[in-house]
């Protein structure tokens, strides 16, 4: 410090971080700027006289941070900005345009920024918009990521109705959240969906090796035994992977689990009920059925390993969580199958919901998928939600109605909630409606 104090020669400037612009806070003042404050006047100023002058001398703030002047900024950033911020002030504007143009050419990456939004912002569709022209140089490129050139899973296409951006970054770019290694805190939604469905197929394979499928009312005592086997064996698995940093909150997180799976037994059972005979209705079969996706112990037995061509056109691949049968009071199958698809999440659905624009993509594809791979047709299917609050299904089916024609022939694949009008569409706003071709319709994130 005395080094420091003794080197200049003319002007001392000293300088401590004041805010802490990540939390929003005044910092608390640094210890050596007191002890300057004390040598310069012989006593110790009090934190909150240091923090006023320093913050009248400095002028910088959260919605600013940088001087009012240019030439008591402290750094490049400091002087930049102010320079901004005089120029901003500045009636007319067309008085000072282009006096800030010396910032693009020394920071080619503001540059580019700073291009990339000023063409966003304009009313024309631009590749700044994520429209990609086709040229020699990007049709190789392209063509190589089309839905009939790779398959793609049924996620990442209702990730590509609900936002084409989110499925760039995800199907195309593999772009991923960083993973945190840390102790677990507390069981995120991912987490938790994960041990839910693994849970599920282990009980369900558990039930299957000993024949005791479908859970009737009279076998729930013993199907209650095996299913708690079975989430202890999950959360053991997971408490080595995950290291849970307090063990008495990763008990209750499993605990609401356990309950969860608990009541969705009872209510299969209870659903079973009206059957006129223990084996008759829809019959569990295939748990975790995947097509088109590496093997995994994790996976059904019966999953195929190559993807599903669908429409002649259109390669996907997936998991589908249960498949059940259908059987005949005597115990003789039929060629039908019921499709249901597991949900943890928040129930954002509706009594009305069928495909939501896009938002609900998944049960159709893998409708058609399924159908394909196991030479057979869904004639039902739902999407099942399991929360910490209530376990029931959230709709009577989810797939769309058959087309006229089919329904002329007579068709029963399809039993669903037929939304109030069909013909409804979803639409977005083109930036300008004048301009806009009608094939451009792009999300912009």
């Amino acid at each position: 410090m005395r080094l420091a104090v003794g080197a200049p020669t003319e002007r001392l400037w000293l300088s401590y971080p004041r805010i802490e612009v990540a939390e929003s806070r005044p910092r608390v003042p640094s210890f050596y700027a007191l002890d300057i404050m004390r040598a310069i006047t012989g006593r110790i100023p009090k934190p909150q006289q240091l923090q006023d002058a320093a913050a009248a001398e400095g002028g910088a703030g959260l919605a600013w941070p940088a001087p009012a002047q240019p030439a008591d900024a402290i750094d490049d950033l400091e002087h930049d900005l102010s320079v901004l911020r005089q120029l901003l002030q500045v009636e007319p504007r067309a008085s000072v345009r282009g006096h800030a143009h010396y910032l693009l050419r020394l920071n080619e990456p503001l540059k580019r920024s700073v291009t990339a939004r000023w063409a966003r912002g304009r009313s024309q569709w631009t590749p700044y918009d994520g429209i990609t022209r086709v040229t020699g140089m990007t049709k190789s490129m392209l063509d190589s990521q089309r839905l009939g050139a790779r398959p793609y899973s049924l996620s990442a296409l209702q990730k590509y109705a609900a936002c084409p951006y989110q499925f760039l970054l995800s199907a195309i770019y593999r772009l991923e959240p960083p993973h945190a290694i840390e102790p677990l805190q507390k069981l995120d939604p991912l987490t938790r969906g994960s041990i839910f469905h693994e849970a599920q197929a282990r009980f369900f394979r558990a039930l299957k090796e000993e024949g005791r499928l479908p859970v009737v009312e009279k076998d729930v005592s013993a199907a209650l035994a095996t299913l708690d086997r079975v989430v202890a064996e999950v959360a053991a698995k997971y408490a080595e992977d995950l290291a849970p940093a307090i063990d008495r909150v990763w008990r209750d997180e499993i605990s609401d689990i356990g309950r969860d799976l608990r009541v969705w037994v009872r209510r299969m059972a209870a659903d079973r009920a009206g059957s006129a005979a223990d084996h008759a209705g829809w019959v569990p079969a295939y748990f975790e059925f995947a097509f088109g996706l590496p093997g995994d112990q994790d996976r059904d037995p019966a999953s195929v390993p190559d993807p599903v061509l669908i429409d002649g056109r259109f390669k996907l691949r997936g998991s589908v969580d249960l498949i059940e049968t259908r059987r005949e009071a005597g115990g003789a199958r039929r060629d039908e199958l019921r499709i249901t698809d597991h949900k943890t999440g928040k129930n954002r659905t509706t009594w009305k919901t069928v495909i939501g624009g896009g938002a609900i993509l998944q049960p159709e594809p893998a409708a058609s998928s399924i159908t394909r791979s196991r030479s057979t047709r869904a004639i039902a299917g739902s999407a099942s939600r399991r929360s910490r609050s209530s376990t029931a299904p959230s709709s009577s089916g989810f797939f769309p109605p058959p087309p006229p024609r089919a329904r002329a022939r007579g068709a029963t694949f399809c039993r669903c909630a037929v939304p109030t009008n069909p013909g409804a569409s979803q639409t977005r706003r083109p930036k300008n409606s004048a301009t806009s071709k009608p094939s451009a319709s792009v999300h912009k994130p």
